[in-house]
């Protein structure tokens, strides 16, 4: 589906990529953070994947649980544009030509990223900070 010249599935398995990169770094399973959402664990297996999009108030709840804010759980904008997960992949610009080719080969395009590396993986300096303190 096209939105306004925006395709929406990449935007819902970016979502995805960055709830199922929370919930690791939390080293929860699925099964414990359905059980937090009160969801099945096939929900969030479908929601991690983008096959089952996210309404936003469930967003509001899915940060609750994972204690970010609700925007930390939205992938920027140019990353979207850009094809989705992939593009939220932390990939360096300092890379050779054969070796651009090489990631080329197994997931796409590289693209160099202009963020800073606490925000290339759509999560803050604040989400490290936190997970750091338990």
């Amino acid at each position: 589906m096209i939105f306004h010249g925006m395709k929406l599935e990449p935007i819902y398995r970016a979502i995805g990529t960055i709830i199922r990169r929370r919930r690791r770094r939390l080293e929860w399973s699925q099964r414990h953070l359905a059980a937090r959402l009160g969801i099945s664990r096939a929900a969030l297996a479908n929601i991690e994947t983008g096959r089952q999009r996210v309404l936003v108030h469930h967003l509001y709840t899915f940060a609750d649980v994972l204690e970010v804010r609700p925007g930390d759980l939205l992938p920027p904008a140019k990353a979207v544009e850009a094809g989705g997960a992939v593009a939220l992949l932390p990939i360096p610009g300092d890379l050779k030509p054969e070796q651009k080719a090489q990631i080329a080969r197994l997931i796409g395009p590289v693209q160099k990223t202009d963020e800073p590396k606490e925000m290339v993986d759509g999560t803050s300096a604040q989400i490290h900070r936190r997970s750091a303190r338990r």
